[in-house]
């Protein structure tokens, strides 16, 4: 394994956070192992070497390959399903019969199991005669290896297992080689994005439903408030926020209020929903 110099750690924590919110201070054995991969791959002999020929390397090609090492996919179909009954139980039967559509953001995708957990709850809901307007999700990430898996929507066989068997025989296709993938007209309904929450949104939309779980615990604090705010404001009124159960939003939140653990929404009207409390708490 490569080791860093306390100097190069430094120049290497302060560009993830400068750039993309993300805190690696207590983390320099996780990021000397993931980056002596990429560096021997490369046979690049120190970091120092990586980060020069990082900066001048026009494609972008180094950087993003830093981020996809030092950055954490860990996810799997209906995650801290709560989450899920929720949107089934609570926000979908609300739907009103006059909205045009129902946009939901997926901001920290990962490898996509999320978004199709989404594409299959929303599809079983309209099959059982749930009424949906049509759905949009986008769903982004910083890491292209992850998106790639993403868009692929290709998945170990030992992932069903995560699944209502209902789930599986209407939206699951196996092909024979210990993998399966999600029916064409799921796939359709989610469209992939490559961001860095941490830049503005050009052209972003307002959405009804946002979701950024466990991605929080990984930014520094000025990240974490800059980040709460950018989700809030990208809610339509009366929309929800869901994060990690293990998360929290900073204190100074105004914009949103708490209905359950982990999930949270923007007033309808000035002021807070009745019967909903103020954002409290520190930072998770």
């Amino acid at each position: 394994m490569i080791k860093f110099t306390d100097e190069e750690f430094q120049r290497l924590t302060a560009y993830i956070s400068e750039g993309y919110g993300i805190d690696l201070s207590k983390k320099r054995t996780l990021a000397e192992c993931r980056m002596s991969l990429e560096m021997e791959k490369r046979q690049i002999s120190s970091l120092t070497e990586f980060l020069s020929q990082m900066r001048a390397d026009k494609t972008g090609r180094l950087a993003a390959a830093l981020i996809d090492r030092l950055t954490t996919n860990y996810t799997f179909f209906l995650r801290e399903q709560a989450h899920f009954d929720f949107l089934e139980q609570e926000i979908l039967p609300q739907l009103s019969p006059a909205a045009a559509s129902f946009q939901i953001w997926c901001a920290g995708c990962s490898t996509g199991e999320e978004c199709y957990t989404l594409a299959m709850l929303l599809a079983a809901y309209r099959d059982h005669g749930g009424w949906l307007p049509p759905v949009r999700i986008l769903a982004t990430d910083i890491s292209e290896q992850a998106l790639r898996v993403a868009m692929e929507a290709r998945y170990p066989s030992k992932a069903l297992e995560q699944l209502p068997e209902a789930w599986r025989r209407t939206y699951c296709r196996t092909d024979g080689t210990g993998f399966f993938t999600l029916r064409d007209d799921l796939r359709k309904m989610v469209s992939f994005r490559k961001m860095n929450l941490m830049r503005p949104y050009a052209g972003h939309e307002q959405y009804d439903l946002v979701l950024c779980r466990n991605v929080m615990i990984y930014f520094n604090d000025a990240a974490r408030k800059q980040l709460t705010q950018r989700l809030a404001g990208s809610l339509k009124k009366g929309g929800y926020l869901f994060i990690g159960h293990t998360e929290l939003l900073p204190a100074e939140q105004t914009l949103l209020t708490c209905v359950r653990p982990a999930i949270y929404q923007k007033a309808r009207r000035d002021g807070h929903e009745k019967g909903q409390r103020r954002v409290s708490g520190g930072i998770g």
